[in-house]
């Protein structure tokens, strides 16, 4: 099977530095076609004349600096993935960049390391084939937040001593801000030695002052605001993956998973349906899908977009550069059986977790199937255990005033 080269121009106005990243990544010549500009106005020609899946720019350039570049692309090339390389760790312009890039790195960073964060995005994106379905996910800066949790935030972050501790609880609540400010914590500059999954932790990381500027300069974070009626709310996605990740959490606790697959299990649970806040962008979306009361089967979402919420939401967290176990529990949530594990782990917890309920909230009379792989959950020797899983999902489901139905 040919593996298709991913094409990709880097950006300095530093010949030097040309030089060693084109002898550094010779080595990748097999899966990779290297180009470079030593401006931002080149490079918006070559992107203007050639197709490209990556650019990979400086910040610091005379005439066009990297933000003004990043914005272009981000305009008239959406489905370019986009990274900066630079020296500048405290420079403004690095706040301002945050909303335009997938990642970031620093210099001087090991090429190796580019290598692996740039191509890990640029496969994910391959599972994504519609063209412009690739420029809409990559083309997104930040997904839409629960308009309550939005205002608690700002309305914290604005008071006299903001809490940072209430700061990560709310922003721990909602999706789409967790995958954002994971994906800023997980950024190459803070040069951290393992990957933070973990909001709360994050928060303390970037310190307040960064989230604050983020948030009220830069807004890097949207609330969702739309007139469209859709047969789906919003809101009950925001409801499902909090459910899920609470859940999820207990059942990794009861399977004692070690402490950070229980973090892991958590954080993945809420931010499982990601792919789903991307369909709300998608033109004409709910028109052309089949509901089945509420739910939208993945079979449904293959055979109108030609792949599914999984997919698109490991492409796009696995972009703005996640941890791997989180990224591949997302994309495997409905598919379990794909992975090469024999032992239950975090893949496991989330589609167990997902599909109870999904289940119940749908009040199916049917047991587990469709929503569970229920050959997976047997090879797994979780079958005895479903039923204390079922009272704890029902327990949560009654428990929850957002629930109705």
């Amino acid at each position: 099977m040919l593996v298709r080269k991913h094409k990709i121009l880097f950006v300095d106005d530093e010949p030097f530095i040309l030089q060693g990243i084109r002898r550094s990544t010779e080595e990748y010549t097999g899966n990779w076609i290297v180009d470079f500009a030593t401006s931002g106005s080149e490079a918006l020609k070559k992107l203007a004349s050639e197709s490209f899946d990556a650019v990979v720019t400086d910040m610091l350039m005379p005439g066009m600096d990297g933000v003004t570049l990043l914005k272009e692309v981000t305009e008239d090339h959406p489905g370019v993935l986009r990274f900066v390389l630079s020296g500048n760790t405290r420079d403004e312009n690095i706040l301002q960049a945050t909303h335009l890039v997938h990642q970031m790195f620093p210099k001087p960073c090991d090429i190796d390391y580019v290598y692996k964060v740039v191509e890990r995005s640029c496969l994910l994106r391959d599972m994504v084939s519609e063209p412009n379905l690739i420029r809409i996910i990559t083309g997104i800066r930040s997904l839409p937040s629960a308009p309550t949790l939005y205002n608690n935030l700002l309305v914290e972050l604005q008071s006299k001593e903001p809490d940072p501790q209430l700061v990560g609880d709310i922003i721990a609540q909602d999706p789409a801000m967790t995958a954002k400010i994971l994906q800023l914590v997980n950024s190459a500059f803070f040069g951290l030695p393992n990957n933070i999954s973990n909001p709360q932790r994050a928060v303390v990381i970037l310190g307040l002052n960064t989230i604050k500027a983020l948030t009220l300069g830069i807004h890097i974070f949207s609330e969702f605001k739309s007139s469209a009626r859709f047969p789906i709310s919003i809101e009950t996605i925001w409801n499902h993956s909090l459910l899920v990740s609470n859940l999820a959490r207990k059942i990794a606790r009861i399977l004692k998973l070690t402490p950070q697959d229980q973090e892991d299990a958590q954080v993945a649970g809420i931010l499982h349906d990601t792919g789903k806040l991307l369909e709300y962008r998608i033109p004409n979306f709910f028109s052309r899908i089949q509901i089945d009361n509420g739910y939208i089967p993945p079979k449904s979402e293959y055979q109108t977009l030609g792949t599914s919420h999984a997919e698109m939401g490991a492409y796009l967290l696995g972009g703005w550069g996640l941890p791997n176990q989180i990224v591949e529990a997302v994309l495997l949530h409905h598919n379990p059986g794909m992975q090469v594990s024999d032992t239950p782990n975090i893949i496991s917890v989330l589609h167990i977790a997902n599909g109870l309920m999904n289940m119940y909230r749908a009040e199916k009379k049917v047991r587990y199937e469709p929503y569970l792989d229920v050959a997976y959950v047997n090879k797994m020797g979780l079958s005895e255990k479903m039923s204390d899983w079922e009272e704890e999902c029902q327990v949560m489901l009654n428990a929850d005033p957002r629930i109705s139905g």
